[in-house]
């Protein structure tokens, strides 16, 4: 057998490189842990309101649809402003940004009830990664398919599952989405005796 060489002292720095070798994974995890906490604190708890009133640049004008086409609550009615696709809803409460049309400013064949009409637009560009979302009519289709038990129709992003309430003026109340729909300026316009909606604004993208 060979003669063992005596080994010299330790090396500081190898030592010193070992311990923060096994270190790397510990931070690693406290890094990963707590970007997790800061996203689940973003998500659930920091969703941003809408403004009030709200700021919205001027369009091209454009026709959405006759004002009989909002005969009642929910109904919908989806256009394009400005190469942006969008929704116009009747909603059952007016909200900021809302367009309310007295029965006396109506069209005679256009007024379907004694109530104002209450007109909401909304940019259907969901706000978490860009999908459309859409006027989703049941309560519990919702409950069932986005994991958001309401009481009224919503506006659902299919990708990613995030729900926006057009009651509260497109805010956000579940999923990853964080900011609100931006909504669209409508007006009331009389062409040739009918009453049409037109959308000539919108809210700048978050």
């Amino acid at each position: 057998m060979g003669e063992r060489r005596p080994e010299g002292p330790p090396d500081p720095s190898r030592r010193a490189f070992s311990v923060w070798l096994w270190r790397i994974p510990v931070l690693a995890a406290l890094a990963g842990a707590g970007f997790g906490a800061r996203e689940v604190w973003r998500v659930h708890f920091s969703k941003a309101a809408p403004a009030d009133p709200p700021r919205f640049e001027a369009r091209e004008p454009v026709s959405v649809a006759p004002l009989e086409r909002f005969a009642a609550p929910w109904d919908a009615e989806a256009f394009v402003l400005a190469g942006l696709p969008c929704l116009a809803v009747r909603l059952p409460v007016a909200i900021p940004g809302s367009l309310v049309i007295a029965p006396a400013d109506a069209a005679a064949d256009a007024a379907a009830d004694d109530d104002a009409t209450v007109l909401a637009g909304f940019s259907r560009i969901c706000t978490h990664l860009g999908c459309l979302v859409d006027l989703n009519l049941d309560p519990e289709a919702i409950a069932f398919a986005f994991n958001h038990r309401g009481d009224a129709p919503q506006l659902t992003c299919a990708c990613h599952y995030s729900v926006f309430d057009p009651r509260r003026a497109g805010r956000v109340v579940s999923g990853p989405a964080v900011q609100p729909l931006p909504r669209v300026r409508l007006r009331l316009v009389h062409r040739d005796g009918v009453a049409m909606i037109e959308a000539d604004g919108a809210e700048p993208p978050p």
